[in-house]
């Protein structure tokens, strides 16, 4: 399930495909590293993660959404 979500849903990684009997064989993860690294779906992976990295400091923030979210949260319990 993680690795279909990251693949399809979030986009931000490659599946490396298994061989006949199941197995994902050294060429295979050697194909899928190469791919991160030179090819262009790897490029789009890699400027995704680095939007969702810039998204996820915005919302941890100081004033971001999780920030104040989590402290309702904290201050209905204190009071």
């Amino acid at each position: 399930m993680n690795a279909l979500m990251l693949t399809d849903d979030v986009k931000v990684a490659l599946r490396p495909k298994p061989d006949e009997n199941g197995l994902i064989g050294r060429d295979e993860i050697a194909k899928v590293v190469k791919g991160l690294m030179e090819c262009e779906e790897g490029k789009c992976i890699r400027t995704r993660t680095k939007e969702l990295q810039k998204a996820a400091a915005k919302v941890l923030g100081k004033n971001g959404s999780s920030t104040k979210a989590l402290s309702e949260v904290a201050d209905k319990f204190i009071n």
